[in-house]
């Protein structure tokens, strides 16, 4: 049977707290009241040691949970945890310091439910809070807002009443004297933490202090570590990138060397930068809005409808001399490449409107032999004439165009004789086109399309040295009427003005108008008035050299009828009027308006 001694000593080894049992043995022994205190101190030693062991036992946890977290959240998320759990808390939260400013701010809670309290910040110094993160080692209360013993703020005594808390524990978390926060344990009920419970929060505080601060330190590293990788990784891109340049500009130097033009130009940037780009002539470039500087923009037309579409443009000086039109979404390395051909682009214009000023100076030079008569030095002019595609006896058109500025219309129409081949010259102030594929009516639209109005007129001919110096005065000439008499677009290969244009070929279009006025005035006046055709009467019946018959089926009248518009005529202006000098202004005053008015017919239809 065991002995009543021994029983008692396994007791307060096994079960301290059992304090009933414990008594009861004592007292079974006799023992003295002196025997009785010891016994009780023992017990009390055995309670403290079985604390400290358990204490320690969960220090241990919580440092192997603590350091076994990967970042500074998790670290924190960990702390508050355990925190809450070990000291069987409402809520735990841990405050991080701003020591610029001066203040606490609450990073990481557990068990808090209002925002208002989870966003807390306050001057260090100030509450529980700031007293444990601002100096004090440890802080309690057990009724926070009763409580005078430290400074109140309003609105944090606002969130701790929404939040409902009454007791509050804050130990202060350092790492070797620098003060990185507080860890806070709080009860929505009034308690008084034991000697041991703040004990173990401030080791816990202790090992969360280390914790954080080896956390920020892997985090710091970590961050350097990615810095220098991206650094490496960006390095070699910018490498790669840079070799890709020095590809690109080789190729560039290439297509330079073998005088491309300027459509394998902007084929090679398409294939390098993958996506459609094409040449803009600078005719084109009115619907962008361009300034005069060499760069990559996005564009955005006229109409101010934004596109997927960037302009590289080519620019010498102060003038836009075209661009590459790329199409779709480019990225900076695209952008970049683009604006690598600009240079490149800009020399092969130059290089082409120069070969195109050598061009158009022999074409001039023709220009003038073919005007002034070329049968001397036809066989030699008939040669030179075979590099834009004419040959002796072929089928051309010879038109002549007045227009407000002559080179400028000369030059906007060279890509296009480029392709269809022919000549273009200035000739006693006209441009002057020689083509074997080059109707009037296409060079009078194209010219419309970069806002010149013109007059134009053509005769299509046999080449020969005769047949191009008679085209060339005809035209002209016809040109020269259309400007006396003020009309626009194509002639009408009907039209024979005869003497009538020899006269306008030589008077402004105020002297023509003038003429149509003095002569004809009483005829237009009656006509206006009475809603009769006495003009076109005394047109027919001229023409016909005064048939009556002829004029009148011509008209669809009786011919009465027109004898009595003739005696009309002649009340109107002489009696005489169809016969000598004056037959002859009349006619050709007749002619002017007739050509006129037919021309102001075709405008109205």
């Amino acid at each position: 049977m065991t002995h009543p001694v021994s029983r008692l000593l396994r007791l307060l080894v096994a079960v301290p707290e059992d304090v009933q049992h414990i008594d009861e043995l004592a007292s079974a022994l006799g023992l003295e009241p002196s025997g009785l205190a010891s016994v009780n101190h023992l017990r009390e030693e055995m309670m403290q040691a079985r604390q400290q062991r358990e204490a320690a036992r969960i220090i241990v946890e919580a440092a192997t949970s603590i350091n076994a977290a990967v970042d500074v959240d998790e670290t924190l998320e960990l702390v508050c945890r355990r925190s809450k759990l070990l000291l069987g808390s409402d809520m735990s939260y841990i405050s991080l310091n701003r020591h610029s400013e001066q203040e606490t701010y609450i990073r990481t809670t557990d068990g808090v439910l209002t925002p208002q309290y989870r966003a807390l910040r306050m001057p260090l110094g100030t509450g529980i809070l700031g007293q444990a993160a601002g100096g004090s080692t440890i802080a309690q209360t057990e009724a926070y807002l009763d409580d005078d013993s430290f400074p109140h703020i309003e609105a944090v005594d606002e969130a701790v009443r929404r939040e409902g808390v009454t007791s509050i524990l804050a130990v202060t978390m350092s790492v070797r004297g620098e003060r990185l926060g507080a860890l806070l344990v709080a009860e929505r009920y009034g308690r008084r933490y034991t000697p041991q419970e703040v004990d173990l929060l401030s080791q816990i505080a202790g090992l969360a202090a280390v914790a954080l601060q080896r956390a920020e330190l892997i985090d710091e590293l970590r961050a350097g570590l990615a810095e220098r990788d991206e650094a490496r990784a960006e390095a070699e891109t910018r490498n790669a990138f840079l070799a890709r340049i020095e590809g690109f500009d080789q190729k560039l130097f290439e297509l330079l060397k073998q005088e491309a033009s300027v459509g394998e130009l902007a084929h090679a940037v398409s294939e390098e930068i993958e996506t459609d780009v094409r040449y803009l002539h600078r005719s084109e470039l009115s619907q962008y809005r361009l300034s005069g500087s060499a760069r990559v923009i996005d564009h955005v037309r006229s109409g101010g409808t934004a596109s997927a579409t960037v302009i590289c443009t080519a620019v010498a000086g102060d003038r836009i001399l075209g661009a590459l039109e790329a199409h779709g979404e480019l990225g900076y390395e695209q952008r970049v490449l683009l604006e690598r051909a600009a240079p490149v682009l800009t020399a092969m214009i130059l290089f082409e409107e120069r070969g195109a000023a050598a061009s158009a100076e022999e074409q001039q030079s023709l220009i003038v032999r073919l005007s002034e008569g070329a049968d001397r030095d036809w066989k030699q002019i008939a040669g030179r004439l075979q590099r834009y595609w004419l040959r002796e006896g072929a089928k051309i058109d010879v038109l002549a165009v007045g227009c407000g500025n002559v080179n400028a219309a000369r030059t906007d129409l060279r890509d296009l004789m480029a392709r269809r081949g022919g000549l273009t010259g200035e000739s006693h102030g006209l441009l002057v086109i020689i083509g074997s594929n080059l109707p009037g009516e296409e060079v009078e639209r194209f010219l419309a399309s970069t806002g010149t109005r013109s007059q134009v007129a053509e005769v299509e001919t046999v080449l020969t040295a005769l047949n191009v110096q008679q085209a060339l005065q005809h035209t002209q000439r016809t040109v020269r009427a259309m400007q006396a008499l003020d009309i626009t677009g194509v002639a009408d290969p009907r039209w024979d003005l005869g003497l009538a244009g020899l006269t306008l070929a030589h008077l402004p279009a105020s002297t023509a108008a003038g003429l149509i006025r003095h002569a004809l005035a009483p005829l237009i006046e009656y006509d206006d008035a009475h809603g009769t055709s006495l003009l076109e009467t005394a047109w027919e019946y001229l023409e016909l050299d005064g048939n009556v018959d002829a004029s009148a089926h011509n008209l669809h009248i009786h011919p009465n009828t027109l004898r009595q518009r003739v005696r009309r005529i002649g009340e109107l202006i002489t009696p005489d009027w169809a016969t000598g000098r004056l037959r002859t202004d009349l006619h050709v005053a007749l002619q002017l308006w007739k050509v006129r008015e037919g021309e102001l017919s075709r405008n109205n239809a």
